[in-house]
């Protein structure tokens, strides 16, 4: 009777550790889904918008004989627009030329330094409106120069860079 009460013991054990284990998986589930969640959310940024314009009346003219004066400006505003962020730039001559040439930068009435015809970076700054007004100087070494050597190989180039918003 012992052996017999053993083994229906046994046999209640092990479907009792069934009956557990079940429990255990479909209850567990439940219990982990609540620490678990989704979210959905919709967002909108805006983005700045950077105006840079660069305007110039003529084309640089040169005649070879006597120094030569170039007036351009650069502004943060067009008609519609003003810019909304600051924006970074250099001024750069580019000389294709084989005339021998040296070159002054003025902006806003003061001498800027040119390093290998390059300018230091400028800034010019956002939301309101700014004008900076250059002046290029391009002197004569050899006078009187080759106009032919010079014509369309004097550049003037500017690069900008929109300033970091932080």
């Amino acid at each position: 009777m012992k052996i017999r009460n053993k083994k229906i013991l046994n046999v209640i054990l092990i479907i009792l550790l069934i009956i557990i284990l079940f429990l255990l998986g479909v209850l567990g589930g439940k219990t982990y889904s609540k620490y678990k969640r989704t979210v959905e959310s919709n967002g909108k940024a805006e983005i700045a918008k950077p105006v840079f314009v660069v305007d110039s009346e003529q084309d640089i003219k040169i005649d070879g004989n006597e120094d030569t004066t170039y007036s351009f400006s650069v502004k943060n505003y067009n008609t519609n627009d003003i810019s909304d962020v600051e924006m970074k730039y250099t001024v750069e001559i580019i000389n294709n030329s084989k005339a021998n040439l040296d070159f002054e930068l003025s902006r806003n009435g003061v001498k800027q330094e040119l390093t290998n015809n390059k300018s230091e970076i400028l800034t010019i700054k956002g939301i309101t409106r700014v004008t900076d007004n250059f002046e290029l100087k391009i002197k004569y070494n050899d006078n009187p120069a080759v106009v032919e050597d010079i014509t369309g190989n004097v550049q003037v180039k500017i690069e900008a860079i929109q300033q970091e918003v932080v």
